[in-house]
């Protein structure tokens, strides 16, 4: 190493001012933002302060305690951890590890803030995913001259219009279908001891070679307990949800201010992504293109996961209505519905149908081949034609780690974990093989040159 090498080593290490200026002598990145494969050991390498160090493992400390806050509901609110997080590391935040876990912190606080107000929050995420979706038409239509007004009323006026065909289409005939379900659940209910140990559920068993005294002993003993629970619970939880008014007209309040955000929102959406490039990720090459390739992503999966859905479901309500399966409309929804949930929603679905079969009147063992025939059709026509065609490629995961994602994700979040779990987990896969295409380069590269090679390491 040359002495003038020497001399900036030695300048960056004792003046710490300077040290932006060397590290570009020398081909690394300033001290305020080391390089990419720096590491944890990296970090804990740094020449750190006593005081620095101390403040250090306050940090961690503090981060424990707000995680504790968070997972117990205890009596102190996160908030507060929180803020002790940022008011003691703050004035080290040159460090990269000081940094590292602010960012920690106010990620996981911001998390929990977001879950905490998803009810608030509900009206405020659609009307924003539908301003994502279509920002890239209404971007090409102003580069050709429409005015970002006129495209953005637009997409208001498409969503009041699915309302509208919503409204008195679909939803008449389905409260007509659901209510009669209803009715028959009440049924069922007031007259579970009848229905039970009537004809039909004892030649069922009988057919199988279960003498009629045993027949009549297994439905007595066995299924007249677990039906009645069953159908008195979901009675009772359609009472109360049809009972909650307050829910209804929150609902009601949400979908009227969907398209008023969504028109602000999509008039305004390059504003939204000006502020997250420049004032977020402060125009950082790494950071955007990592937020590219998740936009890219995201946007294609829901673009297409909704797309698949509501052909499916278009599908599921021809095909059930054409041979005559009772509730055609509501299982051909819910067919729809649950294709939101990959692999796992096609046997939420037959289950949820081989349940109402059970409740109603006909030939159950043709209800459930007819519909068990349609989820699988729609499955095998939706995964080697429909998404191949809409997704593509940009949402490449292993059927295995989908399933597994599933899992994890439901047992963490619950019914919103199914929702998220492929996305959140093909952008997971995306950075860990971004980090290991990272492991493989030069330390000393600047951010641009870094950037440079990860997009050409994506063309390739």
């Amino acid at each position: 190493m040359s002495e003038e090498n020497q001399h900036i080593n030695r300048s960056a290490k004792s003046d710490p001012s300077n040290s932006s200026q060397s590290s570009e002598q020398i081909g690394r990145e300033p001290y305020v933002s080391p390089s990419p494969t720096l590491g944890l050991r990296g970090m804990l390498r740094e020449d750190l302060r006593p005081q620095e160090r101390f403040a250090i493992i306050g940090g961690f400390g503090l981060l424990g305690l707000q995680l504790y806050t968070i997972v117990s509901s205890g009596p102190i609110h996160p908030i507060f951890p929180t803020a002790a997080l940022i008011f003691f590391l703050y004035p080290f935040s040159r460090g990269v590890l000081t940094r590292r876990l602010i960012q920690l912190g106010l990620l996981t606080f911001g998390f929990w803030m977001f879950a905490s107000l998803i009810g608030v929050l509900f009206p405020f995420i659609v009307a924003f995913v539908f301003s994502y979706l279509c920002a890239p038409l209404v971007q090409k239509l102003a580069e050709r001259g429409i005015p970002r007004w006129i495209t953005s009323l637009s997409v208001a006026l498409l969503i009041v219009g699915v309302y509208s065909l919503i409204g008195f289409l679909l939803i008449p005939a389905f409260i007509d279908q659901f209510d009669q379900l209803l009715s028959l659940i009440n049924t069922i209910v007031e007259g579970a001891d009848e229905i039970l140990r009537s004809e039909r559920m004892v030649s069922f068993l009988t057919s199988y070679g279960v003498s009629k005294s045993q027949a009549e002993m297994i439905v007595a003993e066995y299924i007249q307990p677990q039906m009645s629970s069953v159908a008195n619970g979901l009675f009772h939880w359609l009472t109360d949800f049809l009972q909650n008014v307050t829910g209804i007209l929150a609902g009601l309040a949400n979908l009227i201010l969907i398209p008023f955000l969504s028109y602000y929102m999509t008039v305004d959406f390059n504003r939204f992504r000006r502020f997250t490039r420049t004032t977020l990720l402060r125009d950082d090459p790494r950071y955007v293109y990592y937020l590219r390739n998740v936009d890219k992503i995201v946007n294609a999966y829901i673009r297409g996961i909704f797309l698949t859905s509501s052909l499916v479901g278009t599908l599921a309500v021809g095909v059930l209505t054409i041979f005559g399966v009772p509730y055609a409309l509501v299982l051909g929804v819910l067919t729809g519905l649950f294709n939101l949930i990959p692999t796992l929603g096609m046997f939420l679905n037959l289950g949820v149908a081989i349940v109402i079969f059970l409740l109603v009147p006909g030939d159950f063992l043709y209800n459930t081949a007819v519909m068990s025939g349609t989820i699988l059709g729609l499955h095998a026509l939706n995964a080697n034609m429909i998404e191949p065609r809409i997704l593509g490629a940009r949402v490449g995961v292993h059927p295995v780690l989908i399933i597994a994602s599933l899992f994890i994700f439901a047992y963490f979040m619950g019914f919103v974990g199914l929702l998220i779990a492929v996305p959140t987990t093909a952008v997971v896969l995306m950075f860990l093989k971004e980090w290991y295409n990272s492991t493989l380069t030069p330390t000393a590269v600047s951010p641009e040159q870094y950037a440079s090679i990860l997009e050409k390491r994506k063309a390739e």
